[in-house]
């Protein structure tokens, strides 16, 4: 895709795309995070096709209020809509026109994406076989993408973790603030600064003397613990 070089083409290229940024942001703060929504790529994709509806549908409105507003008025200055678009728009005040393209690129495409995503038809069955309909708030989608971001957004507080290789070598500690965990869209990994001596089973048996902490990988045969209790009783 070529870089728009000239004001008309920074405009054009703004009116295609601004609309649908609009529509899927107020979309995403109704509904939340959507697997496609992590992708830089695919939510340009999104956007421009969204945007490319609402201009159509625009320059299709437009054309025909255009058409039916000289044909009911009889406005002979207005002339063809080749000539207002050329002289035409130059007696329309500057802040008619700021609001207008507020309106169409921003608050239309938000307000669609608010209706479209506020509530959503429920059915409802009671004890009876009665079947009723009703309008609920929808669902939001949690922002966390996986179980593990989940839980290391909670890891915050402090606790005992407990990781099981996948040879069946038991890694763990005590992980506080200065502990650190990757979240999405990372590979997941685990540090943790208070080292602990682990037993064949699993036991915290005591800290390592002059342990600065330890790196572990979290691979698929992993398996990880949280623990709260204290380590005489693990």
């Amino acid at each position: 895709m070529n870089v728009p070089e000239s004001l008309p083409q920074v405009l054009i290229f703004i009116a295609m795309l601004v609309p649908g940024i609009s529509f899927v942001t107020v979309r995403t703060w109704f509904v939340g995070w959507r697997s496609p929504d992590y992708g830089a790529g695919s939510r340009i994709l999104e956007s421009l096709y969204v945007s490319a509806i609402f201009v159509i549908v625009y320059s299709g409105l437009g054309l025909a209020v255009f058409g039916l507003t000289s044909e009911l008025t009889g406005m002979v200055t207005l002339g063809s809509f080749e000539n207002w678009v050329t002289d035409g728009w130059r007696g329309t005040p500057a802040w008619w026109i700021g609001l207008l393209v507020v309106a169409l690129l921003v608050g239309v495409p938000g307000g669609v994406a608010a209706l479209m995503s506020w509530s959503r038809i429920a059915t409802e069955v009671d004890d009876d076989g009665k079947v009723t309909h009703k309008r609920r708030r929808v669902n939001r989608n949690q922002a966390v993408p996986r179980a593990w971001d989940m839980a290391a957004y909670g890891a915050e507080t402090p606790r005992f973790i407990r990781v099981k290789t996948a040879t069946g070598v038991y890694i763990g500690g005590w992980y506080d603030v200065e502990g650190y965990i990757s979240t999405y869209p990372y590979e997941r990994d685990v540090f943790i600064a208070h080292q602990w001596r682990m037993g064949k089973r699993g036991q915290f048996l005591e800290p390592i003397v002059d342990s600065l902490g330890v790196w572990v990988p979290i691979t698929d045969d992993c398996h990880v613990e949280w623990i709260a209790a204290p380590a005489a009783s693990t």
